[in-house]
């Protein structure tokens, strides 16, 4: 995940976000919420806030006023007024209000008055960009692990699908790396996320036509949906077997770039069932130094017109966490052995026998 530059450019990158960029500007370092104390009227003025911002920018219209109605029933009734502390009315929203919005994005979060205040939707200037940029380029493009494994398979291992130039350039790169490789295993156990235009930069690697992945919907600004479509890119990964690693971490983005593949028959998936994480959103500020990660937008998959909100990603290979790289190994190495010839399926085959001892 982005460290350092997440709250300043949040709203794009953590969550597939694709509304407008909400940016925190030069935060402050987070406070202890445990360590602020809070009183019944800021208590109020927190959850009351959190109510309108549902009722206004929910994805789901009906849903965000029905939960909005519902959270100031709560705050009638008095549910919230003796928090003592950020900590304590942050535990009280996540156990009374997280299961009445019931979508997996959401999430309310202290950050303090200070990083409240800077808020703006503004897009993030040049030099934000060009710092975030920087970080993700001295991150690895968020690829943290390439190699062989035996039997010439290839091991690509992906943290953040991000639509920026350095991690573009790094996916290149590593992919030119595996270039000889008989098949292609991609690792995103784990994996919070990314955004769309990221997720099909990869795919864009492993098809040999111009493909639709999502279409995004936006109620608040219909000029704002769209269609993203994965093209052809160098190094070309086509017409050879890909296996996609998953578990119950992996989340939002990854979630995304597990599912189209699936959809569009290009992948195997092994592992657990995905985290179930799929409406866009971005943070919107509260009152009281809080803020809240709304879902803003619809995603539909192109191929299924559905996606994986609520339910997660299921396997093709259902296995634990922990042994889906052994399994997709042997899978990948007995995929290549069904056509290889010489040289290429000596290897395969010397690979699939290593497994054995």
């Amino acid at each position: 995940m982005i460290r350092c530059l997440l709250l300043r450019i949040c709203a794009v990158f953590i969550a597939m976000a694709l509304v407008p960029t909400a940016s925190f500007g030069q935060s402050a370092p987070q406070p202890d919420p445990a360590s602020v104390s809070m009183s019944a009227s800021e208590n109020r003025a927190v959850v009351l806030s959190l109510a309108a911002v549902l009722r206004e920018r929910f994805a789901f219209q009906e849903r965000g006023a029905a939960a909005a109605r519902e959270i100031e029933v709560l705050e009638q009734r008095g549910v919230f007024k003796y928090a003592r502390t950020a900590a304590e009315l942050q535990s009280l929203i996540d156990t009374q209000i997280t299961p009445l919005v019931n979508d997996r994005h959401f999430r309310v979060r202290y950050m303090g008055p200070e990083t409240i205040a800077a808020f703006s939707e503004a897009p993030p200037s040049a030099e934000e960009v060009a710092a975030y940029h920087e970080e993700v380029r001295l991150r690895g493009g968020e690829i943290p692990e390439v190699r062989w494994l035996a039997g010439n398979v290839g091991y690509l291992r992906i943290n953040m699908f991000l639509d920026a130039e350095p991690s573009i350039e790094k996916l290149g790169a590593a992919m030119g790396m595996l270039a000889d490789t008989g098949a292609l295993i991609i690792d995103v156990r784990g994996a919070p996320g990314g955004e769309p235009a990221g997720v099909a930069s990869v795919i864009g690697h492993l098809v040999t036509e111009r493909t639709a992945t999502v279409r995004t919907q936006d109620r608040f600004d219909p000029s704002a949906s769209r269609t993203y479509y994965a093209d052809p890119r160098s190094p070309a990964f086509t017409n050879r077997p890909v296996y996609v690693l998953i578990d119950g971490s992996t989340g939002s983005g990854a979630e995304e770039f597990a599912y189209d593949l699936q959809a569009m028959k290009r992948a195997t998936l092994v592992g657990a069932t995905t985290y179930g994480a799929a409406t866009p959103g971005g943070f919107r500020p509260l009152a009281a130094g809080f803020a809240a990660f709304i879902p803003m937008q619809i995603v539909t998959n192109t191929v299924t017109g559905g996606n994986w909100e609520g339910v997660g990603v299921s396997p093709d290979i259902a296995v634990p966490a922990e042994e889906a790289l052994v399994r997709a190994h042997r899978l990948a190495l007995e995929a290549i052995l069904e056509n290889a010839q010489d040289l290429r399926r000596a290897i395969a085959k010397e690979g699939l026998d290593s497994l054995e001892h």
